[in-house]
């Protein structure tokens, strides 16, 4: 539910915005309504992996590429969760909504690095028609997360050299990341 997240993001000091739309079908719509570029909307893939559940926070109009994923879960078997997998799992969210909270949910998250850099995100808080604005730092400073690449157009961006496999940096404190 959207005020499960809003209540997680108070609990934290994060300052955010809301954007509601109870009309909205797609969270596309939502920003449309809004004005918000599609540009700075986030989504949160969830995969399956030997261990459970993890994020994946790429951009909106993004794929996120499944080879990857597996590469830097080092789990040949991952796979998306299905629909019914996450109605089970959380079923306050819709599939297309689930927000990037890796704590809050007690799943390891994987941000895309083109996510990563931005200064502010824009995700559905559980349902397509509520969008929390936030600043980037805000939302995954304090957070354990893999920066990598998970999309094929982010790996296409990266200088040769500046990464061992597909790792990035993993981290919890944003002053000290560990490159790799």
């Amino acid at each position: 539910m959207s005020s499960s997240v809003l209540d997680y993001l108070r609990g934290r000091a994060v300052a955010f915005a809301v954007f509601p739309d109870p009309e909205a079908a797609l969270p596309e719509q939502a920003a449309e309504r809004h004005g918000i570029d599609v540009d700075e909307l986030v989504r949160t893939e969830v995969v399956v992996n030997r261990f459970g559940y993890a994020l994946m926070v790429v951009p909106w109009d993004r794929r996120l590429d499944v080879t990857l994923v597996r590469r830097v879960m080092n789990d040949p078997d991952v796979r998306p969760a299905t629909r019914e997998e996450l109605t089970m799992e959380a079923p306050e969210f819709e599939a297309d909504s689930w927000p990037p909270l890796g704590l809050l949910l007690s799943m390891p998250m994987f941000v895309d690095r083109e996510v990563a850099s931005r200064d502010q995100v824009v995700f559905p808080a559980g349902k397509p028609g509520t969008l929390v604005c936030v600043q980037t730092e805000e939302l995954f400073g304090d957070d354990p997360v893999v920066i990598t690449a998970l999309t094929a157009a982010t790996m296409r961006g990266e200088p040769v050299g500046t990464r061992r496999g597909n790792l990035w940096s993993v981290h919890a404190d944003p002053e000290h990341p560990v490159a790799g």
